[in-house]
């Protein structure tokens, strides 16, 4: 692809320094600083994010979101292709083998003028980067603006053979509405998604499930700003592929000295997991065998009477159980359950009670009870439309006088079932 694809001045706004390129616009002096994203199955970087480091006259540090604020909105647009060209200057000066390349970008530069696949093959082309090894990162914007660009962001990157990466995800005003539009590859999760998930257990719980719809949607999830051991612990488990973030090491100019801690890292990566994952094994454990004999004990006496009410008490003497119920053969809960001793409802859940005529078939536990009668299963954690909380259910289908029925358990989410309440 010619250099004649590229605006006339572009290349001729960069300056060449000792240990890198620069380059001069309106009077600012703007820098490329690096840094890694790993692949977590891969143990190994698989790309750079290039970010934009900008300082006025007096040599004063200026973050890009204030410096695109400053500029008038005609000079956004050459503003975002000089700092991309910047980057792929700087990054191809170093030689880098292998991974993606990440240049960030608003949604209303992805027009025919600034993000085009003309312009971008003409950059691979100038500085010898392969157009496959670049993610187009657009950052997060107001949806207004937004919709306005995508328009003519979509027929520019149709067929691209750039990737697509969407910033932000979780943040203002960043949504599920955005991945359906884009279609990207690559779906960042912010940062504050990242410290909300280390904040209680019920949050990580959370990020996983959010992890497991974006990989349905078709694209990869990468998490930023991880800055803590616990961090990254929390999304190995939750399944995310790509992270990045200060805990592997500050952005700098040479992506080898961005890199330079992340061997290591990556070395005891998997082995603190290994811990993590047992020690949250222990705390979430369940006391299988006695549970298993608790609700064996409870289908007994339902086979024998019919009596729900004489289950739930064995239950709630021999384990820590929420409530008890019980339905037919197609999920249909006809009598209302029986709370634990302890187990109080949320006023606001009112309208839900009585819990009579509820239909549980969709729940997993039940499908997995009424598969294999006589057998225990146990399944969790999901939502309770009981008590608005997170929690575990066992469940075992019985013959019983009145036809085939399946006993039920709701178990507390944070804490064992083996012992009854104190």
């Amino acid at each position: 692809m010619p250099d004649a694809a590229l605006p006339s001045d572009l290349l001729q706004s960069l300056e060449r320094q000792t240990d890198g390129w620069i380059a001069r616009w309106r009077g600012y002096t703007l820098e490329s600083a690096f840094q890694p994203v790993l692949s977590i199955t891969h143990q190994r970087i698989v790309g750079y994010e290039a970010l934009l480091r900008a300082s006025d006259l007096k040599g004063d540090s200026i973050g890009p979101a204030e410096l695109f604020a400053l500029v008038p909105p005609a000079d956004a647009t050459p503003l975002d292709l000089l700092a991309r060209c910047l980057h792929m200057a700087n990054f191809a000066a170093q030689r880098i083998a292998s991974g993606w390349l990440f240049l960030n970008t608003l949604p209303r530069m992805l027009d025919g003028q600034c993000a085009n696949e003309r312009t971008m093959e003409a950059l691979c082309a100038h500085f010898g980067l392969p157009p496959e090894r670049i993610v187009i990162e657009v950052l997060e914007q107001r949806e207004h603006d937004e919709r306005a660009s995508f328009m003519e962001a979509r027929p520019a990157f149709g067929s691209r053979p750039f990737l697509l990466a969407l910033d932000d995800f979780g943040a203002g005003f960043s949504n599920f509405d955005r991945v359906w539009r884009y279609r990207p590859d690559i779906v960042k999760l912010d940062r504050s998604l990242v410290k909300r998930a280390t904040d209680r257990q019920t949050a990580a719980g959370f990020i996983a499930n959010l992890v497991s719809i974006l990989h349905h949607a078709g694209t990869m999830v990468l998490a930023e700003g991880v800055e803590t051991e616990h961090e990254l612990m929390v999304l190995m488990q939750a399944d995310v592929d790509l992270v990045q973030g200060f805990w592997f090491g500050q952005p700098v100019a040479s992506v080898r000295d961005a890199s330079a801690r992340v061997p290591a890292l990556v070395r005891s990566m998997w082995q603190r997991f290994a811990l993590y994952a047992h020690d949250t094994r222990q705390r979430e454990q369940l006391n299988i065998g006695a549970l298993t004999k608790a609700m064996l004990d409870g289908a007994l006496l339902l086979a024998s009477n019919g009596s729900v009410a004489d289950a739930a008490r064995l239950l709630f003497e021999r384990t820590n159980s929420l409530r008890v119920f019980a339905t037919d053969a197609c999920g249909e809960q006809n009598e209302p359950s029986i709370a634990g001793p302890q187990t109080v409802t949320p006023p606001p859940l009112a309208p839900l009670f009585p819990d009579v005529h509820c239909n549980w078939s969709r729940r997993e536990y039940f499908r997995s009870a009424i598969s294999a009668p006589g057998r225990v299963a146990v399944k969790g954690p999901h939502y309770s439309l009981t008590d608005g909380k997170l929690c575990y259910t066992a469940a075992i289908a019985t013959y019983t006088p009145g036809g085939l029925r399946v006993l039920c358990a709701d178990f507390p989410y944070d804490s064992t079932i083996d012992s009854p309440p104190g």
